[in-house]
């Protein structure tokens, strides 16, 4: 029987069996440690009591927070994946000493779909392109710049295609 790995949301330390994972709340944050942290948090004092049953957010949040979204058809618009996205987000998950599992648990995605992406088989979106730049902290997304009809330059000349100065009627 395969088991599930818990991540440490602390020290990010693998815990093998979930039932040794504990779930506190820590300044008024639900987080899931391993035994060594939740040790070191009970010696200091910053947990005086580990919830039985989940709290619901109501209880635990103070002030209505309202996310400001920006719609994916505009953001698809204005920006596009740079080319090496794979070798970019390979590097700096190495770079971070994470595997690919740790790399998909941080931005909420399928370790399938981490390797394709690495791999240079899938393109990631623009919102999981941004979710991996926030936590690999690099750069993936350019803004789309617009071009003006290529001029050819010969002899100092410019020379426009026919495509430059053709326009097609709609039936």
């Amino acid at each position: 029987m395969k088991s599930e790995v818990c991540y440490c949301e602390i020290c990010g330390r693998p815990v093998y069996d979930p039932r040794m994972c504990r779930t506190v709340i820590v300044e008024g944050v639900e987080l899931r440690v391993c035994p060594d942290c939740y040790r070191r948090l009970v010696k200091q004092g910053k947990i005086k009591e580990v919830p039985t049953t989940k709290i619901s957010r109501k209880t635990t949040q103070t002030r209505k927070w309202t996310k400001t979204r920006i719609s994916r058809r505009i953001l698809e618009e204005e920006y596009e994946i740079v080319e090496d996205y794979a070798e970019r987000i390979r590097k700096a998950r190495q770079r971070m000493g994470w595997s690919q599992a740790v790399l998909a648990q941080k931005v909420r995605e399928k370790e399938n779909v981490i390797k394709r992406i690495e791999a240079g088989r899938l393109k990631p979106s623009i919102e999981l392109a941004r979710r991996l730049e926030r936590v690999l902290g690099i750069t993936l997304l350019e803004p789309i710049v617009e071009e003006s009809p290529a001029k050819i330059e010969e002899g100092g000349e410019d020379y426009y295609t026919i495509g430059d100065f053709v326009r097609f009627k709609k039936r």
